[in-house]
């Protein structure tokens, strides 16, 4: 009897985690990561403040959670969009393509707001941001597919391994996004994305004479 009371309360609180995982997204996507507290979550979760922290250390904890499952859905549509491409596109060409998505999906579908939270929470260092900005990411090895394709056909060439070279082509994009944080909302983040992609790939293109 005791057992069966255990695993009640065991399922509950399993349920009450996802609750409060489903309200939170729902809210933060309706509104910024900013202009949500525990308490909005809480009470249309209808359970204590108390009760929350049981399930997650913090909000940004919280928010953690959530970035690193969005970041693993977004590079999974990364990696969709480019199995939509033709085969015979040239790297750079789907290069281009893949930094358009990602610019696109920075700007539509997270955000000024939400993306500088993120900033903030990578920056602080106080919860786990590994699945962001880790070079586990599946993001890095998208790149790599690309580039290490354009290098076999000869159509681009460099003197990085091409880990690192597809360390470079994140790393771009992550600072281009920073400085649209920075200078919000004086700055074109699409534009500046394409052209300082546009320059990388320059200095590894091989031109036919």
């Amino acid at each position: 009897m005791r057992e069966k009371k255990l695993d009640k309360r065991k399922a509950q609180g399993v349920e009450t985690k996802k609750k409060l995982y489903e309200i939170a997204e729902r809210l933060f996507t309706e509104r910024n990561f900013s202009d949500v507290n525990v308490e909005d979550i809480t009470d249309e979760a209808g359970i204590t403040k108390g009760a929350f922290y049981v399930h997650y250390e913090s909000k940004d904890a919280l928010i953690a959670i959530l970035i690193a499952d969005y970041a693993a859905r977004a590079d999974s549509d990364y990696k969709t969009f480019l199995e939509t491409l033709p085969d015979d596109m040239p790297a750079s060409e789907v290069l281009l393509a893949l930094t358009q998505k990602i610019a696109e999906t920075l700007l539509n579908t997270i955000g000024y707001e939400n993306m500088k939270k993120v900033y903030q929470m990578l920056l602080s260092g106080t919860v786990d941001t590994e699945a962001v900005k880790g070079y586990s990411r599946e993001l890095y090895t998208l790149f790599y597919s690309v580039l290490e394709k354009g290098m076999r056909r000869g159509e681009l060439i460099s003197t990085l391994p091409l880990e690192e070279l597809s360390r470079h082509f994140v790393m771009a994009i992550r600072g281009v996004s920073y400085e649209w944080c920075v200078r919000y909302p004086d700055f074109d983040l699409r534009e500046h994305t394409m052209a300082h992609i546009r320059l990388l790939i320059e200095g590894i293109q091989i031109h036919s004479s």
